[in-house]
């Protein structure tokens, strides 16, 4: 993902959304496909990605779902097929654009939306199953699934 300034992450979203961002100048933005963030409530997420259909940044609020668990379980992020211990996951849903909070649309994905990290191997623990696919396969199947739910929400 390409160099992206505050005012251009502000303008991916609405006005009338609260949106909290990150510090920029401690993102490696080579190392990423996507911008995802948590707020520190921890109940909200956003991701910024880019439109494979005219290349603009879009911009996505999440509700954020912990799953909690009595026992051990292993469960797979969605995006990046990271198979992570307890509570490596989470529920993230998005509100379908024009549906007014009638609609959600959820995915299992990695509770910290870390997944380009964990693909190119850049923050631990290793995932409980490992893959043999060069990068480049994974990082367009991410981008597939991620842009498969987020035209499905009206996003794109």
């Amino acid at each position: 993902m390409d160099f992206v300034t505050a005012s251009q992450l502000q303008g991916c979203f609405t006005p009338e959304e609260d949106v909290w961002f990150p510090d920029l100048a401690k993102i490696v933005w080579q190392d990423l496909d996507f911008l995802g963030w948590v707020h520190p409530s921890g109940h909200l997420a956003y991701i910024v990605a880019q439109s494979p259909n005219d290349g603009a940044l879009k911009g996505v609020v999440l509700r954020r779902f912990e799953r909690p668990t009595s026992r051990v379980r292993l469960d797979m992020c969605s995006l990046c097929l990271h198979v992570h211990g307890s509570g490596g996951t989470a529920m993230f849903s998005i509100t379908e654009a024009g549906s007014r909070g009638r609609r959600t649309i959820s995915n299992v994905v990695c509770t910290d939306l870390a997944c380009s990290l964990r693909i190119r191997n850049k923050i631990n623990p290793s995932s409980l199953m490992q893959e043999t696919l060069y990068l480049e396969a994974k990082v367009w199947r991410i981008l597939q699934r991620l842009h498969r739910w987020l035209l499905k929400t009206k996003y794109l």
